[in-house]
């Protein structure tokens, strides 16, 4: 039997039925999608409550799932799984790289990826071709039908949803019919969520978590904005200017992007917010909450600092084993009101930080090559933070009258 059956063409005859009692497909589950399915807050929320209303209504399903494309920097498909006899929830991600790799060349899914109308195996049949090793997988876990079909969006791509039973004869005809009928409505909501959570990987992507929410929520004109204590977070390379010089462009990047890595990682790892890349340049906050006061997200700040020279320097480690150009840089942390909003021209804003404490941490982080220092922290930092910090005595600031009291970390005194 050919791997792509049309579905049609492998329904299970009306005198297999088994006696089980007749689903009700008058249930209001059919209706629930068509009004309420968009409510949901998620994929998940979404794919549970279609496996459990169907369950209500008499279907015997063990097993629905869905799996969509999306974009992300990391993330090529995401799939999520609802477990009829648990109602536990899997979820899963493949990488770009997956595409490629043998258990998905060998699965139905990538079938109806690429434009099968969808096909049915019905595996407690001696004959069944068990042609896709999950279909090994599910029999050995007692399931004895297996339906997979295609979710087409209206960009004209195609995702795949698979429905499994586990009932003694399979899904009786009827079942499959209404599982058919029901797909239309059914992909119409799971775009409008597929959508929903592709533009919040692209806001996470773009402009960070948080800023990510509010562009989300409405925050998207000019002059939207508001005044927020934060722990401030500049740090660049140094001699990013040489290396631009002396290496091509793509062992550029790749220098940028390996340094960027370890950096952000270790912002976010520890609360921070990556508002945006400058050149060779990070700008982060750490918000303070106004109930507990700066010093919780000082100490976080400190610590992502901690982790990130940890890291930078474990690079380095290997670029020497290599004979490669190790990568210097420069951290500074402030903490201060900023103004956090919508800045830029009417049609092309950026949501960003501004005020004087974003102007003076970049005149600290501006003396970490002055004082030959990797990291350097103001006097409020200091002041607010637990762990033991050295002074370097008062420097001055370009554009801030009075000489600051600058400090360090001990390791760098």
């Amino acid at each position: 039997m050919d791997s792509e059956t049309l579905v049609s063409q492998n329904r299970v005859p009306e005198s297999l039925a088994t006696g089980l009692p007749d689903p009700n497909y008058d249930c209001p589950v059919f209706e629930w999608i068509e009004n309420f399915g968009r409510y949901a807050d998620s994929l998940p929320t979404l794919v549970g409550e279609v496996g459990r209303r169907f369950q209500d209504c008499g279907l015997p399903l063990a097993r629905l799932s869905i799996v969509i494309r999306t974009l992300h920097p990391q993330i090529a498909a995401a799939g999520f799984a609802w477990n009829g006899e648990t109602g536990e929830m899997a979820e899963f991600a493949a990488d770009h790289q997956s595409q490629s790799s043998e258990s998905f060349q060998r699965s139905p899914v990538r079938l109806v990826f690429e434009g099968s109308p969808g096909l049915r195996r019905r595996l407690l049949d001696p004959d069944c071709p068990r042609d896709f090793p999950i279909l090994e997988e599910l029999a050995a876990d007692g399931v004895t039908d297996y339906l997979i079909l295609p979710i087409p969006f209206s960009n004209g791509r195609t995702y795949a949803c698979s429905w499994a039973t586990k009932a003694p004869d399979g899904f009786p005809d009827a079942a499959i019919e209404r599982i058919t009928q029901l797909m239309p409505a059914f992909s119409l909501v799971l775009e409008i969520l597929a959508v929903r959570m592709i533009s919040r990987n692209l806001m996470d992507t773009y402009l960070g978590h948080s800023a990510g929410e509010r562009v989300l929520q409405g925050e998207i004109y000019r002059g939207v904005n508001e005044t927020i204590e934060s722990v401030i977070w500049i740090s660049d390379l140094r001699s990013f200017t040489r290396m631009s010089d002396e290496f091509a462009p793509p062992v550029m990047l790749g220098i940028l992007n390996d340094h960027f890595e370890r950096v952000v990682g270790a912002i976010a790892d520890h609360g921070g917010e990556v508002l945006k890349f400058m050149g060779d340049s990070v700008l982060a906050i750490f918000p303070v909450d106004p109930g507990l006061g700066p010093q919780p997200a000082v100490d976080a700040a400190i610590k992502a600092v901690r982790d990130a020279t940890t890291r930078i320097e474990k690079g380095n480690a290997a670029r020497r084993e290599k004979g490669l150009v190790e990568i210097g840089f420069g951290i500074a942390l402030h903490h201060g009101n900023v103004v956090y909003g919508n800045i830029g021209a009417p049609d092309r804003l950026d949501f960003t930080v501004i005020g004087p404490a974003v102007n003076q941490t970049a005149r600290i982080e501006a003396l970490c090559r002055t004082l030959s220092r990797p990291v350097l922290v103001s006097q409020r930092i200091a002041d607010a933070a637990q762990s033991e910090l050295v002074s370097l005595g008062f420097q001055a600031l370009r554009g801030v009258r009075e000489p600051q009291e600058i400090f360090t970390l001990p390791e760098y005194a």
